[in-house]
């Protein structure tokens, strides 16, 4: 695996499901600043529908529109979210949240301190202990800092 690091500022991206998976993702990309478009009949408490663009419906193969670079299948509906990854383009990479192995890419659980980012991730094996390392590593870096 490669880390890189994406510049998702103003850019599109596609959620298709609006739980509580998709609650989380959907922070943690507008915090980077993406221009979120979320596809679901409801969302989760957690989601703030002022600061998406929530189309209310259920999904669609014509929803996959090639402006969206990254797209999340989060539904809870394993088939579903396959068929998500089967209808996107070439070009497009797709997060699986229900099956790792189809998924082109995984999210890192980040940390921002002092004008670093660092990113800890268990490859989509658990998302737990991935969030546990982060909550140590952040208590670590405040009770070190000079």
């Amino acid at each position: 695996m490669y880390p890189i690091t994406l510049n998702l500022k103003n850019k599109p991206v596609l959620i298709i499901g609006g739980g509580k998976i998709a609650a989380r993702k959907i922070k943690g990309l507008l915090g980077e600043g993406a221009d979120m478009t979320v596809i679901s009949p409801i969302l989760h408490k957690d989601i703030k529908q002022e600061m998406i663009t929530w189309i209310q419906k259920e999904y669609e193969a014509s929803d996959i529109r090639p402006q969206y670079q990254l797209i999340f299948a989060c539904t809870d509906n394993n088939s579903l979210n396959e068929q998500i990854l089967s209808d996107a383009l070439p070009s497009q990479l797709v997060n699986v949240v229900s099956n790792k192995e189809k998924s082109d890419f995984y999210n890192m659980s980040m940390i921002k301190h002092k004008g670093i980012k660092i990113g800890i991730t268990t490859e989509g094996a658990s998302p737990k202990v991935t969030k546990e390392t982060r909550i140590k590593l952040q208590e670590w870096l405040n009770k070190n800092e000079e």
